[in-house]
């Protein structure tokens, strides 16, 4: 029988001060941790579907560089660049939520309380050093050797769950939204330190379209986009069978998450070719 992981002081008060939470306390007790935790990754999920409608809202602007950096300058106030940190949060918590259950479901990682100890810790690390970025830009990171770098650890989470999962007898849906979230993973995680390690990187035109002129980003950015839309639709597709059963409004609620990230997804693909 394997012994039950014994709780520090911190994650005890940590604990506690959730517990007095009026919503949290009552589904911890009634629920379970488990439940929140399942909730926080949707509602985490959620929060970045609405960030990459944003996204292309935004970069659609880059056609008119003046425009973009404009609005650029608007959002560098203390309130946008306080919430645009805070979207780490949302990011790094969805990001190793899933790897998590990726071991879980496919690696059988059954020792739970250690794997969401680390993904604390990681999670806290990875948003202090996103935060430091803010604080303190260092220079322009070289494209090439972080991407190769980003993209060459994408693979290889991408290969091992396919290995894994694809002679499973789970749907083909099922298995993509697992392999394209073990790609995304890394990918997402490596975007978000890349765009802020500089102000310049992600929030002037002249040096974002430059970059978007090299091929191997251009392509880099089509597959993202691609793999990114189809994660988010089946993942919202997946919270409404979870409430909806089989019928006509399941099919028009499908229907509908279908037609939004098919025009999002042409939306992008063509902002990207064409910029």
């Amino acid at each position: 029988m394997e012994k039950a992981l014994k709780i520090t002081k911190v994650e005890a008060s940590i604990i506690s001060l959730m517990g007095r939470l009026p919503i949290l306390s009552y589904y911890a007790t009634s629920r379970g941790w488990s439940f929140l935790i399942s909730w926080g990754h949707r509602l985490a999920g959620l929060t970045l579907v609405g960030y990459i409608f944003a996204h292309i809202y935004t970069l659609s602007l880059l056609f008119t560089p003046a425009t973009f950096d404009a609005d650029m300058k608007f959002l560098r106030t203390p309130v946008f660049t306080f919430l645009e940190w805070a979207l780490a949060i949302p990011l790094i918590f969805h990001s190793l939520n899933g790897g998590r259950l990726v071991l879980y479901e496919l690696f059988h990682v059954r020792e739970d309380e250690i794997v969401i100890r680390w993904m604390v810790a990681l999670g806290l690390m990875y948003v202090l050093v996103v935060g430091s970025f803010f604080i303190e830009e260092s220079a322009q990171p070289s494209v090439a050797p972080f991407w190769s770098v980003t993209v060459a650890i994408s693979l290889i989470a991408l290969l091992l769950v396919f290995i894994k999962i694809w002679r499973t007898g789970n749907s083909i849906l099922w298995k993509l939204q697992r392999i394209t979230g073990a790609f995304m993973i890394p990918a997402l995680l490596g975007h978000m330190l890349f765009m802020h390690m500089n102000y310049l990187t992600g929030h002037d035109s002249k040096t974002i379209l430059l970059r978007i002129q090299n091929p191997y980003i251009k392509g880099m950015d089509l597959v993202f986009i691609i793999l990114l839309l189809f994660h988010a639709g089946y993942g919202i597709f997946s919270i409404i069978t979870d409430y909806i059963s089989q019928g006509p409004v399941l099919k028009s609620l499908t229907f509908l998450v279908i037609a939004i990230m098919s025009i999002s997804a042409y939306f992008g693909i063509r902002l990207i070719v064409a910029l």
